[in-house]
């Protein structure tokens, strides 16, 4: 089955580059890449990064307000002095 993508510049060359080093061709890196997506998805499998900001998401609903020094204190409390 025959599909067409209209990639980045950006994301052409990162293919390019990764096809190059792995020696592959685009389609097989692609299929590569779709699988990994459909098996993380089906284990719920998340990115620790991902898992982070839904925290803080869930910690900034629960406040009232986002002022500045709530900003702040979410700051000082991942970067201490």
């Amino acid at each position: 089955m025959a599909i067409s993508a209209r990639l980045s510049s950006k994301t052409q060359l990162a293919l390019m580059r990764y096809c190059k080093a792995h020696g592959l061709t685009k389609t097989q890196a692609l299929e590569r890449g779709i699988e990994l997506l459909l098996r993380s998805e089906g284990e719920r499998a998340r990115h620790p990064a991902w898992t982070s900001f839904e925290r803080l998401q869930l910690q900034r609903s629960k406040e009232p307000s986002d002022s500045v020094d709530t900003l702040k204190r979410h700051l000082d409390e991942k970067y201490p002095a």
